[in-house]
């Protein structure tokens, strides 16, 4: 089940590493990653700072593959946000091991 039919209006901090990870893993559903960079509600104006970050990956670092969304340093930036959700939320799963 995708985030898209989550009942609650405001993703928090671990919803959206969750939507992360699973965007770095490939296991999110298909409008899961485009919700999130379009605008999903989201509980702090932090979170929306990492959503306006992400969005501009692209453009702050261009794919070497034209079928990538970045290279391998905005993965990198992706995989620091994941760590920082994790950590300030509690959770520990397979990106913050």
């Amino acid at each position: 089940m995708g985030f898209w039919s989550h009942k609650k209006s405001k993703l928090s901090a671990e919803e959206v590493a969750q939507i992360l990870e699973n965007f770095l893993d490939g296991t999110g559903d298909d409008w899961e990653w485009d919700g999130f960079t379009r605008g999903m509600e989201l509980e702090s104006q932090e979170l929306d700072e990492i959503r306006k970050k992400c969005v501009t990956l692209y453009f702050d670092f261009p794919p070497d593959n034209p079928r990538h969304y970045c290279n391998e340093q905005g993965l990198d930036v992706i995989r620091e946000y994941i760590r920082q959700l994790r950590a300030s939320s509690g959770s520990r799963t397979k990106s913050s091991k």
